[in-house]
């Protein structure tokens, strides 16, 4: 329950609803509530009328819309934070069961909140922490030898779940074969006395994967979300803008670096540990740190699924800590009556009912969800669209004097205006580039950039005209924002430091123009 009190009353909450993609989340699992039917079209922009969708994260959407409807934000909030510290609350439970010390548990679970919290936000992505740390949950004592192949039945079913929550779902996929794969070269290379045991290894993990894999066909879109994700995946290797969660991540900046840490320390922790790392070991740690460095969303699974191997690596260097130890003997002596005080305390707090007070707790939580965040007539939770760049005064204006005709807007505007305005206004553009497809997303980077035009696209005018842009709304710092105001025929309506308004002057009527050097 600290990590739910933290997250829900601490600083972390502030950063739940920093843009506006929870935004279509929650209107996409009210679409599915009201016409009862999984969408295979977009519903929500204009610009893409009758376009196949894949809505690939439609059960968690169910639940956000859901808890929406009854609760408000209060309610997805709360949803969000139960799954982010289930997540690490049964990694550590996992770490103390495989015998790892409270001292060291802890300190490795405090490492993996300090390397995946800028990543807390509302979106559907928290259920693939949470099916992940069950992955490894089941897998990790089989790496072990301690269960039989025959307890990993629940992963499949698992996959069901999961490949209906989020396309993150590969992350199970990758687990699982990489435990395959490691059988078969195993068995490649082992000796004749050992082959019957490694050829029921890799039968057992074959079969797990096959099963793994079909069950991740248990979804509306069938095999075709294989090939739907990995256009995805390729369209976004080469787009970089304002969805930096896709790039790399810049060491430079203070939130990323654990990740760096633990991605050098594998070379001290190898190179001193005692503990001889399996082949499902390296091939993990070598996949997800690639996955990691590759793009920076990737990172709080990461380490997740690596923790226990990190945990094993830092066991395994008390007997070389050991010898150093032992020659600066008051020091040693001084760490060992702190972490012999650290585990009573922990051996007292075992005789605590625990389960008795963090049950109270929830209720309590789930008490001020029911009743709109007030607890004995005090406002104590009410979750908001916010930060510095939630444009919460010209959504207000819109409330009252909206443009009529088509909007031109920003991508991160797109999910305010749908959770906000569906369906009273259809969105030009928001956060689901995997819809809009890499040439719409590219040129729509280029013309709020280079508005006057660049690699042969064709300027805003052409554009605005094809699609009769009536209204614009776009951060003020575009550059398309200078040229809307040198343009006579455009009246700037609305300006603060997050958003601008502009709409187009009556009279200016925007005929279409067929132009094929345009590719929205």
């Amino acid at each position: 329950m600290t990590l739910v009190c933290i997250m829900l009353f601490g600083r972390p909450s502030l950063y739940l609803f920093r843009d506006g993609d929870p935004g279509w989340h929650i209107r996409t699992g009210q679409f599915i509530l009201n016409t009862h039917q999984i969408p295979h079209q977009d519903p929500f922009s204009f610009s893409m009328p009758d376009t196949r969708w894949v809505a690939w994260q439609w059960g968690t959407e169910i639940i956000f819309g859901a808890l929406d409807r009854r609760f408000g934000l209060n309610g997805v909030a709360f949803f969000v934070v139960l799954m982010l510290a289930g997540s690490y609350t049964l990694l550590y439970k996992h770490l103390r069961r495989e015998g790892f010390s409270f001292t060291l548990s802890f300190a490795l679970l405090l490492f993996v909140l300090l390397g995946s919290k800028f990543h807390w936000t509302a979106r559907p992505l928290v259920m693939s922490y949470l099916f992940s740390v069950l992955f490894v949950f089941f897998l990790d004592p089989f790496l072990q030898g301690k269960i039989p192949a025959q307890r990993l039945w629940p992963l499949p079913l698992l996959m069901v779940l999961w490949v209906n929550m989020h396309p993150g779902f590969v992350a199970g996929l990758i687990l699982v074969l990489i435990f395959w794969c490691s059988a078969l070269l195993e068995y490649i290379f082992s000796s004749a006395g050992r082959r019957p045991a490694v050829t029921s290894k890799l039968k057992h993990t074959g079969v797990l994967a096959a099963a793994t894999f079909a069950a991740s066909l248990v979804n509306p879109y069938g095999y075709t979300i294989y090939p739907y994700l990995f256009r995805y995946l390729r369209m976004v290797h080469d787009l970089v803008f304002s969805q930096n969660e896709l790039s790399s991540p810049h060491f430079q900046i203070a939130v990323f670096q654990p990740f760096l840490l633990a991605v050098v320390s594998l070379l001290f922790l190898i190179r001193y540990s005692h503990y001889r790392l399996r082949s499902e070991e390296c091939f993990l740690l070598s996949a997800w740190v690639a996955l990691g460095l590759v793009s920076l969303r990737n990172i709080p699974i990461m380490l997740l699924i690596c923790a226990p191997i990190y945990a094993r690596l830092l066991e395994g260097l008390k007997p070389p800590l050991g010898e150093w130890l032992a020659q600066v003997p008051r020091l040693r002596d001084r760490l060992e009556r702190m972490f012999n005080r650290l585990e009573r305390v922990v051996a007292i707090e075992r005789h605590v009912k625990i389960p008795i007070l963090s049950s109270t707790l929830l209720l309590v939580f789930i008490w001020i969800v029911a009743h709109h965040g007030i607890l004995g007539g005090r406002p104590m939770m009410n979750f908001q669209f916010s930060g510095e760049d939630y444009p919460t005064a010209a959504l207000q204006y819109l409330k009252s004097d909206r443009p009529a005709g088509n909007v031109f807007n920003e991508l991160t505007l797109g999910g305010y205006l749908i959770y906000n305005f569906y369906p009273d206004i259809r969105v030009f553009v928001d956060g689901r580039i995997d819809f809009y497809g890499e040439t719409f997303t590219r040129n729509y980077v280029e013309l709020f950039s280079t508005p006057q035009g660049s690699r042969g696209h064709g300027n805003w005018k052409e554009v605005f005209a094809r699609y009769q842009i009536q209204w614009v709304m776009i951060p003020p710092h575009f550059a398309l924002r200078y040229v809307l105001d040198a343009d006579s025929d455009w009246q700037r309506r609305f300006l603060d430091s997050t958003c601008v308004i502009f709409v187009k002057r009556a009279g200016q009527v925007s005929r279409p123009v067929l132009d094929t050097t345009i590719h929205f």
